[in-house]
């Protein structure tokens, strides 16, 4: 019987023991700074607590930049929110290192019914693939040509005067028409992202200007949901959302 009692006595001091270690070393981690689960770390690398491997701490580690990773201002990729970085934009192609802004606005593409034909611009007689002018060279000349013949060009200044923390103005443009294809073919994954974000996603009904134009008084746009052109009227509101060559 004493044999028994003693095991006993010895069984709850042991249990006793391992449940106060515990205690103190939930609170150990908390001040380690390992204060998140697995769940909350979801797709980073962890370091779990040497005092209890359910608490852990979320690394945040550099990484190859994959459509639908959020871009921060220091241009490096990462697939959650980061508490103390500032989220710039949502990467929808990696190859050529495209991300998309997080605002978009509704103006026109030329102010006015001026309906000019700007003769330096790179052009398409169709927005597929294959027409494939640097949204970028085309935003800068669609500005120089505005500024030099006093006509407004509220889409491409608007892409060109755009900056975020880590970037400047000039950084930013108006895609172009095959750019706002390959946002198409990453329609999902980038409203995905900025569901994650709260942020306004990619209209699903809405027409993107690019900054192509078509003849002297229309311009490309795109419906990034389905990928479908339009040969919009300059003079007419639409969506804009700049994008960054990273």
């Amino acid at each position: 019987m004493n044999k028994i009692i003693l095991t006993l006595l010895l069984t709850t001091v042991f249990a006793l023991s391992a449940n106060a270690q515990n205690c103190v070393n939930s609170s150990r981690c908390d001040e380690l700074g390992y204060t998140k689960t697995a769940t909350d770390c979801a797709g980073l690398d962890t370091l779990v607590c040497p005092f209890d491997e359910n608490k852990v701490f979320c690394v945040f580690s550099e990484k190859s930049c994959e459509v639908g990773d959020i871009l921060y201002e220091n241009k490096k990729c990462y697939v959650k929110a980061i508490d103390g970085k500032t989220a710039i934009g949502v990467v929808f192609n990696a190859a050529k290192r495209l991300a998309i802004a997080m605002e978009q606005i509704g103006p026109s593409w030329e102010q006015g019914r001026r309906y000019v034909d700007i003769p330096t611009l790179e052009n398409c007689s169709s927005a597929t693939t294959d027409c494939a002018p640097s949204g970028k060279t085309n935003t800068a000349k669609i500005i120089a040509y505005g500024k030099e013949n006093a006509i407004q060009y509220p889409a491409a200044e608007y892409c060109g005067s755009y900056s975020t923390a880590g970037t400047s103005e000039g950084d930013w443009f108006l895609p172009s028409p095959a750019e706002l294809l390959l946002l198409s073919a990453s329609y999902n994954t980038v409203n995905e992202t900025f569901a994650i974000l709260k942020i306004q996603n990619i209209s699903p009904g809405g027409y993107y200007w690019s900054s192509s134009e078509l003849n002297s008084s229309t311009a490309f746009a795109l419906n990034p949901s389905s990928g479908a052109v339009t040969e919009g009227t300059k003079h007419l509101n639409s969506i804009v959302r700049c994008v960054l060559e990273f």
